[in-house]
């Protein structure tokens, strides 16, 4: 069980980027919301979770607290995959860039 303040501190950031996003501010109970945050804080670090966090409200169009804690799990998945796909691409960039140049 993490500590209390660190659940309603993640409640918290998400609110925050809700407001800075432009987004109308959410109405959550942070009381009954500390327990999904807890279950968050127990199975991924805390810098994971604010990137995810990032990562959501630069994909999701209308982002919401329940959508966000049910798909932490893909979120970070995706994040992976997508900076996996990134480094390829990089490199292959690069392989043509050497390829052309020898020609």
């Amino acid at each position: 069980m993490s500590d209390r303040k660190y659940r309603f501190a993640l409640i918290s950031k998400f609110e925050k980027r809700c407001k800075d996003a432009g987004f109308p501010m959410p109405t959550l109970n942070k009381h009954r919301e500390q327990w999904a945050a807890d279950d968050l804080l127990e199975s991924y670090d805390d810098p994971e979770l604010v990137s995810a966090m990032d990562y959501y409200f630069t994909i999701n169009p209308r982002p919401t607290w329940k959508g966000y804690c049910q798909n932490v799990d893909r979120l970070l998945l995706s994040m992976k995959a997508k900076k996996a796909d990134e480094e390829f691409r990089a490199e292959m960039r690069q392989k043509a860039k050497e390829w052309l140049n020898e020609s």
